[in-house]
């Protein structure tokens, strides 16, 4: 079975390989579409053709516009005879969920099995007072704190003449009318590496993204996970304790600690995301605090004169 990825790019020199060599290790090929970076990316997916890269196109233009890159993506597929397509972005790292099973395996079993679609949980990996500054180039190694984001990411899929990205933002592919859509049932793996170091996220949002999404995109309320961000590290530098840690266990907490389309937290002065628990919690101090207070009224004297003359009152 032929499993195909492609891969958008724009000035990811810092983590491109690394995402690269972890799909090949996957036994999945990259197409990649380049938005011409200028920072060395280019050469980085270049120099790798035939070592994980299949072919680079490079697409010039003053805005990076999500149809313009998977219509180009989508006319080169039938050269290759894709049976299945993923499509991890630069910044991500996509893993099956069955022990000791690369992803192209765990693709494999998921078609063997007759479901033609797969989900993703996708966690967001973020900087940290622990680790914003730290040299390790591994980017697995270096960011351990996330924040479960969504699932909602299907982001592989048996490859059908006519599949449809835009309906769902690239989040989920449309299939012909003659397809039905069967989800494997369980998620795979999703980590998200957007911001690496304070100073290339603050380039990527406000130099490298913001000014050239596409306004035709921005019109349909596409690219709104910058929109609350501001050149201010307390956007991008969380605090470790409200993230979990990730040990390469293979053990994920799905709780959203955060909500990242606020920045990669909720800076100062926002309201904060609890959990079930934790507002149970909340919840039962505020109510027990209050029958406390209730209690120091009912035993107050005035109180309790004023229920007595009430209560022999009522028996005349």
């Amino acid at each position: 079975m032929k499993i195909i990825g492609f891969m958008t790019v724009y000035n990811e020199a810092d983590i491109v390989e690394q995402s690269i060599a972890h799909m090949a290790h996957q036994g999945i090929p990259l197409i990649i579409l380049d938005g011409n970076s200028t920072d060395g990316s280019l050469e980085i997916e270049r120099r790798l053709i035939g070592k994980g890269v299949l072919e680079v196109i490079v697409q010039p233009s003053q805005y990076l516009s999500h149809k313009d890159q998977w219509d180009e993506v989508f006319k080169r597929l039938p050269a290759y005879s894709p049976d299945w397509i993923i499509r991890p972005d630069a910044d991500e790292f996509l893993e099956s969920p069955i022990p000791n099973k690369t992803l192209a395996e765990a693709i494999e079993e998921v078609d063997r099995l007759g479901y033609n679609l797969i989900q993703f949980n996708c966690f967001e990996f973020v900087l940290t007072e622990k680790d914003y500054n730290s040299p390790e180039p591994d980017i697995r190694k270096r960011l351990k704190y996330y924040t479960w984001n969504s699932d909602y990411y299907f982001r592989a899929w048996k490859h059908y003449p006519g599949v449809d990205l835009i309906a769902h933002a690239g989040h989920k592919p449309t299939f012909p009318p003659e397809i039905n859509e069967r989800v494997f049932p369980a998620k795979f793996v999703h980590r998200h590496y957007k911001f690496r170091s304070l100073e290339q996220g603050m380039r990527k949002v406000f130099k490298e993204r913001i000014p050239r999404f596409d306004p035709a995109d921005r019109a349909k309320g596409w690219h709104g996970q910058y929109n609350n961000l501001k050149p201010d590290p307390s956007y991008f530098i969380v605090d470790s304790l409200k993230c979990n840690r990730y040990d390469e266990d293979g053990r994920w907490i799905l709780e959203k600690k955060f909500d990242t389309y606020l920045g990669a937290w909720k800076p100062p002065n926002t309201e904060e995301h609890i959990s079930n628990d934790e507002l149970s919690r909340k919840i039962d101090t505020i109510s027990t605090g209050l029958q406390r207070q209730f209690d120091d009224i009912y035993r107050s004297p005035p109180i309790r004169l004023y229920l007595a003359l009430k209560r022999l009152l009522g028996r005349l």
